[in-house]
């Protein structure tokens, strides 16, 4: 919820109705299930004498602050509501240094005050009008999404559109199969004016069956007119970028003058630029991914004594790479990265390390068979695949997996309620000796440290 609950005889309550009221509390809610790796915090609206203007911009030249300003002209009364918006940061250590916003967090955040003006900003509504602004909500973040990309991208066709078919396309099946779907948009380029593409297409089976997204993508104008049908075939693997595995394709295609968008088997839509995802819609919500900074809080919140960041940051982006990819796959799973090597007995059953003189010889051959621990230099799938067992991965400071498939017996459990599920509990007491990622099975990704969590994306 937000920071300011109107008072129950407050005059802007008054002239928005109920309706209006619980409209603009979720829209501000959406600055968090946008970013959730930024924290905003708001002002109580103020009534003033002129019109105010919708605005969202960086506070000092260090830019680790959004001023967020949303101008509500009401039944002729014009009001100001006023806040703060930053990034989230862990509580001590360097990690609890302020990091500077990039301008696609500010723009995002403008968008969404630009939509709650744009929308409130009318007569306050009647019974036709509350039933309006219900089903306005329901569509609120995908709205500020499709703004947002049209902007970036010099888009001229309705984005929206494409995700309005796109969730519908998720409903349907082809031969008792879930469909998948992938397109290219090349902004820049211009097309025939011809169907518009996917709405005319999808009226046919064959053309919402034909596209995968993983082997093969159409390409559209950004008039929304096809351009053409391509084989994406591989590309060099990089380093830098961030995406599920088996998007790598489809990513790496994009560049910053052009996206992707990709319909999966399980009903999400990912979007990419610049080689990386950068937009989900699960479970109901949009999420921006900020991958540069999510990295940059696991480093922060794993940094120990003797280990250096330039030797953490390839172990921490490793981890990070296979929870992107347990999250798509749904399999679940949790990494424990530990401060020091003497933790892993103290959260491991004896019999469950490798290297343990009581390891299972059965376990000891494919202990032999993975050909390495280190694990920067573990082909990617082989740690999602292994993350998918029942039990924990861990992995000692320096990187090297000690255990894999472990059932994890934390000495210490930190504060539990007992309605946590097991691989919470596990996560949050592995937690105390070290960083935990937890992937629950429907896709969310927790991080926890010394007991509490830190985010949730």
């Amino acid at each position: 919820m937000v920071s300011f609950p109107l008072r129950h005889n407050s005059p802007l309550r008054t002239s928005l109705g109920a309706a209006g009221v619980d409209f603009l509390q979720h829209g501000l809610e959406a600055i968090g299930r946008i970013l959730p790796h930024t924290v905003a915090t708001w002002n109580q609206p103020r009534k003033t004498t002129k019109a105010v203007k919708t605005t969202a911009t960086f506070l000092g030249r260090e830019k680790k602050q959004v001023r967020l300003r949303l101008g509500l002209a009401v039944n002729a009364q014009n009001w100001e509501i006023t806040g703060e918006l930053q990034r989230r940061k862990i509580l001590s250590g360097v990690g609890a240094i302020a990091r500077t916003m990039d301008a696609r967090e500010r723009d995002l955040a403008g968008h969404v005050l630009a939509v709650l003006t744009s929308t409130l900003g009318a007569p306050a509504p009647g019974k036709d009008g509350a039933a309006s602004l219900h089903a306005l909500r329901a569509t609120f973040d995908e709205r500020v999404i499709a703004r947002h990309l049209q902007e970036h991208h010099r888009l001229r066709s309705d984005l929206g559109r494409l995700f309005v078919a796109l969730r519908q396309l998720a409903e349907q099946s082809y031969e008792n199969k879930a469909l998948s779907f992938g397109c290219i948009i090349e902004p820049s380029k211009k097309g025939s004016q011809g169907p518009a593409f996917p709405t005319a297409f999808f009226g046919r089976k064959r053309y919402r069956a034909l596209s995968d997204g993983y082997n093969t993508a159409y390409v559209m104008s950004g008039g929304g007119d096809l351009l053409k049908f391509i084989h994406l075939g591989k590309k060099p693997r990089s380093i830098r970028h961030f995406f599920p595995e088996w998007t790598e394709d489809l990513a790496s295609r994009t560049t910053a003058k052009n996206l992707a968008v990709a319909l999966t088997r399980q009903g999400d839509l990912l979007v990419f630029d610049k080689g990386n995802l950068a937009f989900t819609y699960r479970f109901g919500h949009w999420q921006y991914w900020n991958h540069s900074h999510l990295v940059d809080l696991l480093r922060n919140a794993a940094r120990v004594q003797r280990v250096g960041p330039r030797k953490l940051e390839p172990v921490v982006r490793a981890i990070y790479r296979a929870a992107l990819d347990v999250s798509f796959k749904r399999s679940g799973g949790l990494f424990v990265l530990l401060r020091a090597r003497k933790d892993l007995r103290r959260i491991v059953r004896p019999g469950e390390a490798i290297d343990d003189p009581k390891r299972d010889p059965i376990d000891k051959a494919f202990d032999s068979a993975l050909g390495g621990t280190y694990v920067p230099e573990m082909e990617r799938g082989l740690l999602a695949e292994l993350a998918g067992l029942d039990g924990g991965v861990v992995l000692s400071n320096d990187g090297h997996l000690r255990a894999y498939g472990a059932i994890l017996e934390p000495r210490k459990r930190g504060k539990i309620t007992g309605t946590e599920g097991s691989r919470t509990k596990a996560a949050i007491g592995a937690s105390n000796y070290g960083l935990a990622v937890k992937i629950s099975s429907d896709g969310d990704i927790s991080v926890f440290a010394k007991g509490t969590k830190l985010i949730e994306v």
